[in-house]
C-alpha cells in the first residue's frame, strides 16, 4: 500500500520536470526550480493545485444532492413495488421494465435527478392505471393488490 506522499509523487512525477520548474519556484518561496527537492508540504500545495479539494460548501451541496436522488430513487421503487414491477425478492422484473419500458430506458442508478422526476411521473402515472385496474375483480392488478395468486390457466 503506498503512502499519500507516494501517490503524490507518483501522480506529479507523469509531467517532466521542466514543466514543473516554474511551480515548484513559486510554491518553494523561490527556493528550488527542482521537484525532487521540495519538501512534503510544498508537494501537498503542487498537489493540490492540479487536484483541488472540494470546499466545505461543495462537499454539502454533493451531500444534499445524493441525499435528494436516494429518496427520488426510495420514491419510485415504492411505487414499483405497490404495483407489482417491482417484487420484494427479485429485481429481475423492475431491471427488465427499466431498460425496456421505463422513460429513458435505462437503469435506476443511471437517472440523474431532472430525470428520476419524470420516471417518477411515469411511475405515478402506471400506478393511477394500476388503482383503477385493480377495483375490477378478476384480473391481474386486483389479484395483486389483494394478495392472492393468480389462478392457473388450467
Amino acid at each position: 500500500m503506498m503512502t499519500s506522499e507516494q501517490q503524490k509523487m507518483q501522480l506529479l512525477t507523469r509531467f517532466k520536470a521542466s514543466a514543473l520548474e516554474d511551480i515548484c519556484w513559486s510554491k518553494s518561496n523561490h527556493r528550488t526550480v527542482d521537484i525532487n527537492e521540495l519538501r512534503p508540504e510544498e508537494i501537498e500545495k503542487v498537489y493540490l493545485m492540479f487536484f483541488p479539494q472540494p470546499t466545505i460548501i461543495e462537499q454539502i451541496v454533493l451531500a444534499e444532492h445524493k441525499e435528494l436522488l436516494r429518496k427520488h430513487r426510495s420514491t419510485c421503487l415504492t411505487i414499483a413495488t405497490r404495483i407489482g414491477l417491482k417484487e420484494p425478492d427479485s429485481w429481475d422484473k423492475f431491471n427488465n421494465w427499466m431498460l425496456k419500458s421505463s422513460v429513458l430506458k435505462k437503469r435506476l442508478n443511471d437517472y440523474t435527478l431532472v430525470e428520476l422526476q419524470s420516471l417518477e411521473r411515469q411511475l405515478r402515472g402506471a400506478e393511477s392505471n394500476f388503482e383503477a385496474s385493480a377495483t375490477k375483480p378478476g384480473n391481474k392488478a386486483w389479484y395483486h393488490k389483494h394478495g392472492f395468486s393468480m389462478p392457473s390457466k388450467s
